[in-house]
């Protein structure tokens, strides 16, 4: 009898080549594929509107079915109200005893950096704050003079300000779909005043900007993505340089970077440090999903963001329990089938062990 696996998303699209891709690959596996959002659900009679993948025909099919015994969450939420009932909807999906989600997610950046400064990766993890008004941000900024600030809850870039305070002026950037958008404020007051409108949006944390920035003077940063295999074991899947726009602030592909592989980005910066590097990285990345895994929830795959600093130091930017692929179609599209077998694969494993070997841990 086959399994029944459901990717969920806000939105559910058919034509999502990353979800259509894992569909053609599941009908080598003994296991049902569905397409649906949170909001096609009925908590009353445990139902969902939606989408199977009919292995006939090949192609995604509206249906009606019963919740799938495992989920593969690909949820992005914004702040309206239908993010809302989903996030709701999703938490109750979370407690059901008899459905196993994939990954269980990550907490908010504060939480992940208020539990993480306590483990090993504490010297790797940079300093961070929790902005509490306008006050505390605007002393922070005049203690770093260059800061970056973002959502605790963000992602994609959305909402990233850099700040940075000259002489007689504070200056505010922060990246919009025309580009760089900057603002200066010559005064104390006016600052304040933009810093609560910010705040009645987001709760933002605030860092220290790292030095991420290339010679002509573009941010870059380092992602590798890591996912489970078919026998539940972590593996570094891919990684590669992010590099950002010139001036810019964010390295996020959506936001106009480009990757590089990471043996080019070593070929054209070189240094008597990258075997020393290369050390830290392996035992920083063998240490992140254990260290998340014990303190936060089962995970199936990890977006790590990384920054190599100018004396060679390790910094720990984000993480991410539901990354993007780009990189691997980027840079090694041959990796790609193995891509869309991991959900299949581990989903596979996980209908291998009883239900109350598995933890659940906290979300």
């Amino acid at each position: 009898m086959n399994h029944s696996l459901g990717i969920m998303t806000l939105t559910p699209d058919v034509t999502n080549e990353y979800f259509l891709e894992i569909a053609k690959q599941s009908l080598a596996y003994p296991i049902d594929l569905y397409l649906f959002s949170p909001q096609g659900i009925s908590p009353l009679n445990e139902t969902v509107e939606g989408f199977h993948f009919d292995r006939v025909t090949g192609e995604w099919e509206k249906d009606a079915f019963e919740i799938p015994e495992y989920i593969y969450d690909r949820t992005y939420y914004q702040k309206d109200l239908k993010s809302r009932q989903a996030r709701a909807v999703v938490q109750w999906l979370k407690n059901q005893e008899h459905i196993r989600f994939l990954g269980y997610g990550l907490p908010n950046k504060w939480h992940l950096y208020e539990k993480l400064k306590e483990t090993s990766l504490a010297p790797y993890i940079p300093a961070t704050s929790l902005v509490s008004d306008g006050k505390h941000l605007l002393n922070l900024l005049i203690e770093h003079k260059d800061i970056i600030i973002k959502p605790v809850d963000g992602a994609h870039g959305f909402a990233v300000y850099h700040l940075v305070a000259h002489p007689h002026e504070i200056v505010v950037r922060t990246t919009k779909k025309q580009g760089i958008i900057e603002q200066s404020f010559a005064n104390e007051d006016v600052f304040l005043k933009w810093v609560d409108h910010i705040l009645k949006l987001n709760t933002f944390i605030c860092q220290k900007r790292l030095p991420n920035l290339t010679k002509g003077n573009a941010p870059f940063d380092m992602r590798v993505l890591m996912n489970k295999d078919q026998k539940g074991e972590w593996r570094k899947f891919q990684r590669a340089i992010r590099k950002g726009e010139e001036n810019g602030i964010l390295t996020n592909i959506s936001r106009g970077a480009s990757y590089l592989s990471y043996r080019e980005w070593k070929d054209n910066h070189d240094s008597h440090a990258w075997d020393f590097i290369d050390e830290e990285l392996t035992s920083i990345l063998e240490e992140v999903p254990i260290l998340l895994e014990k303190h936060f929830s089962p995970l199936f795959e990890i977006g790590v963001d990384l920054i190599i600093g100018d004396d060679h130091s390790l910094w720990i930017l984000d993480l991410n329990s539901k990354p993007g692929h780009k990189v691997v179609e980027a840079l090694h599209p041959g990796k790609l089938s193995t891509l869309y077998q991991a959900p299949l694969d581990y989903c596979d494993f996980l209908s291998s062990q009883s239900l109350s070997s598995l933890r659940r841990g906290d979300f």
